[in-house]
């Protein structure tokens, strides 16, 4: 699962790259800033550079993936808090980010702290990857490519939505075995009351 997460994030970075330039004018601070944030290898310098552009250009129009950037950062350093705040952070501007979906997703789901938005972000990125499918092709990709990427994150997606129905299907029996399981004085002393 995680190989799968990291050839995942890889093609998305191409994506998001190649539609950034669509959305800032190129030789702007914001695409400088941009462009030093995409070619920073040390991640905390990365972050650093990060938290730059969101205080610098809080209403840009490419902040979400930014933060994405920097869920992936916290993902990798295996800090899931922060991962679950900057994957939110990316689905408040941009709701059908499919990866943000399902970095959460997959987080919700291991720490099973909130199974039942796992299910719903990784159903919710299942669909989106389908209707992605008849958009039209994005700037930079070929149809080949765009049909690659397409269908190794539909892949990725349906995993985690497997992975996270699991997990809710576990965290409901479990809630469920106790009722199950009544103690007989337990029993008793419910029946006794009820005859009284």
């Amino acid at each position: 699962m995680r190989m799968t997460i990291g050839k995942m994030w890889c093609l998305c970075s191409l994506f998001i790259v190649a539609t950034t330039w669509a959305q800032v004018r190129a030789g702007s601070p914001e695409s400088a800033l941009f462009d030093q944030i995409t070619s920073e290898k040390n991640p905390d310098s990365k972050l650093t550079l990060i938290d730059s552009f969101e205080h610098q250009f809080p209403n840009s129009r490419i902040l979400s993936r930014v933060y994405l950037a920097a869920t992936e950062i916290y993902r990798d350093k295996g800090a899931r808090e922060k991962t679950i705040e900057y994957g939110e952070k990316v689905l408040r501007l941009d709701e059908s980010n499919f990866t943000a979906m399902m970095i959460l997703a997959r987080n919700y789901a291991i720490d099973a702290s909130n199974v039942d938005r796992a299910v719903d972000l990784a159903q919710h990125a299942v669909d989106r990857l389908a209707q992605s499918a008849s958009d039209p092709l994005p700037f930079g990709y070929s149809e080949e490519q765009w049909k690659t990427y397409l269908h190794s994150n539909q892949q990725s997606a349906q995993q985690i939505l497997d992975y996270a129905k699991a997990m809710k299907s576990r965290r409901d029996s479990a809630t469920k075995q106790p009722a199950a399981t009544e103690t007989p004085a337990k029993a008793t002393t419910v029946a006794n009351t009820a005859t009284r």
